[in-house]
């Protein structure tokens, strides 16, 4: 079965990417952490594919969907 996704959002001023949508895996029963370090993780790797000459030290805006989630990071419930 395909794990569901959400679509977060950043934003790069060093190369100008503006609230720039990825999807990433929703949380499921793991620690936010976890679930934080890999979301950075996945936008980071977005955002070399689209701005490869671009090496921001950070990416900026990261926003996480609230609205009909029951966490952080969690699927959009039905």
């Amino acid at each position: 079965m395909a794990r569901l996704t959400i679509r977060v959002f950043y934003s790069c001023p060093l190369c100008g990417l503006v609230k720039t949508a990825v999807d990433v895996p929703a949380r499921d029963e793991e620690d936010v952490r976890v679930w934080m370090e890999q979301t950075v993780r996945l936008t980071g790797e977005d955002h070399a594919r689209r701005s490869p000459d671009c090496h921001p030290q950070r990416l900026h805006d990261l926003m996480i969907t609230m609205t009909g989630l029951d966490r952080i990071g969690g699927a959009t419930m039905q």
